[in-house]
């Protein structure tokens, strides 16, 4: 049911006016307790835009590779954030936030766990365009569980098409 009322809800957005798809990559920079468990980390994600006159609805989902702080033998963790917001422009430069679902999953050895939390994220970035797509920059910092000892720095770069 979930996935129908999403696949419902990115089929209306994407009629409703200018839409752009788009990809990212960057990295997640962790802060807090999650700072003394992990150390810098890739992702990589898709991103939806839809533009309205004074404001823009985002959208986007990722998939962090997280990286131990400290040599583990038979690690292997990811972050998913799911995430859907609000932002406005001033130029170029766009800032604004919005709520997000954080999946994450660890395993280490034979030990498996994973975890769903809900949190917050605000965003700064610029945004360039050229001739067929928009190249973005962006900052975002994440309030997994709207904790700081469960905060994420994420700087990611893409493009939209």
């Amino acid at each position: 049911m979930k996935n129908l009322i999403l696949v419902m809800a990115l089929a209306t957005l994407s009629f409703a006016g200018m839409v752009e798809f788009g990809a990212h990559g960057g990295l997640l920079l962790p802060s807090g307790d999650v700072g003394n468990a992990y150390s810098t980390s890739f992702m990589l994600g898709a991103n939806l835009l839809v533009h309205m006159p004074i404001y823009a609805i985002e959208g986007s989902i990722s998939y962090g590779i997280l990286q131990p702080e400290e040599d583990v033998d038979d690690f292997s963790g990811s972050l998913i954030p799911i995430l859907a917001g609000i932002r406005t422009y001033s130029g170029p430069i766009f800032y604004g936030g919005g709520a997000g679902m954080y999946m994450s999953s660890v395993s280490v050895g034979s030990v498996d766990t994973s975890d769903e939390e809900f949190g917050l994220y605000g965003n700064l970035g610029m945004i360039f365009p050229t001739g067929t797509m928009d190249i973005e920059g962006s900052i975002k910092y994440h309030l997994v569980d709207f904790d700081t000892d469960k905060a994420w720095l994420s700087i990611t770069a893409g493009a939209y098409f």
